[in-house]
């Protein structure tokens, strides 16, 4: 078995790594796209592999969101990548007291939503509509950028179904944009 695809905040996670023979140590390297993201995991010899384990407390402090790793094998004193890869980290739905709002889509997923409200908003009379709040990237939208706003829509919808085609593949199902025919016995 190998790395997860996706983990939760405050699991410990197990999993198998193969190496080639001759491997002394084992590394992987978990890389998150902010600074300072970073995990350091040491694989175990087993009899089945190597076995890497992260804490409860390691997943619980990494960032939600896409993380890429490494694994490198220790071979006759050499460091040798035997494999990259990429793992999503998922908030976990886990707490204490009263709950809060969850908000569990991608950055693309949800400034569509933003995008798709304003057109809205514009479409049914408003002259204006702020998305977002001004001093953190919000802006707003007059009546005569309908036009810009759509295109914009438009491009976030490609992102998204980027990500969710990217998830699909990084899960093994497959691409949605391939379509494959098998003809058995046609002559």
């Amino acid at each position: 078995m190998s790395s997860p695809l996706e983990l939760y905040q405050g699991d410990r996670i197990r999993w198998i790594e193969a190496a080639p023979d001759g491997t002394q140590a084992l590394t992987v390297w978990l890389r998150g796209a902010t600074a300072g993201a970073g995990v350091q995991a040491s694989g175990t010899d087993t009899a089945d592999g190597w076995q890497v384990e992260l804490s409860s407390q390691v997943t619980g402090a990494m960032a939600a969101g896409g993380w890429q790793l490494q694994v490198v094998a220790t071979v006759d004193g050499a460091a040798l990548t035997v494999r990259r890869g990429s793992l999503t980290v998922r908030q976990s739905l886990a707490f204490q007291g009263q709950a809060g709002a969850f908000d569990d889509r991608s950055q693309a997923e949800r400034d569509l939503a933003a995008a798709d409200e304003a057109i809205r908003a514009l479409v049914a009379g408003a002259q204006e509509y702020q998305i977002g709040a001004l001093g953190s990237g919000g802006r707003k939208v007059r009546r005569a950028d309908l036009a810009e706003l759509i295109k914009y829509r438009d491009r976030l919808k490609a992102d998204v179904m980027r990500e969710k085609r990217a998830e699909m593949i990084a899960a093994g199902l497959g691409d949605p944009r391939k379509v494959h025919v098998r003809f058995n016995g046609v002559m």
